[in-house]
């Protein structure tokens, strides 16, 4: 396991954590616990509303870009995001890109009735290790 993929691995361990103990703080919410759960090798991290409200606020979108940078993830925005049509091809990688940050991700999300998000980390894609996506 690569360097950067063991530091992204514990900055989205710290980033949930964080979250949810300042979910907890912020919303008053009852006590909960984000959603983890091992799939065929993948690691899925749902955040509930709340959760994902305390990461916008404490930044833990800016974990992603600050260890994977800006084209080490992958992302899946809400039909009515704000950033759908922020893309560009990127011939070195063969597909299309985003050019939205995790932050911005994680906050829009958070600033919407309901909205979450949930991240997919693959620990056998150093190269594109997370993949996050936002509902509301």
């Amino acid at each position: 396991m690569s360097g950067r993929f063991k530091r992204f691995v514990a900055g989205v361990a710290v980033a949930t954590a964080v979250a949810v103990s300042g979910g907890l703080a912020v919303a008053a919410a009852p006590a909960s616990a984000a959603t983890v759960r091992e799939t065929q090798g993948v690691w899925v991290i749902t955040l509930t509303h709340e959760e994902t409200v305390a990461a916008a606020q404490v930044g833990a979108g800016n974990v992603i870009n600050a260890i994977l940078g800006n084209d080490h993830w992958r992302v899946t925005l809400d039909s009515d995001s704000k950033y759908k049509g922020g893309s560009y091809y990127r011939p070195d990688k063969g597909r299309t890109w985003s050019n939205v940050t995790g932050q911005q991700v994680i906050a829009e999300a958070a600033a919407h009735r309901g909205g979450y998000v949930v991240l997919g980390v693959f620990p056998d894609n150093p190269d594109m290790p997370l993949w996050v996506a936002q509902a509301w």
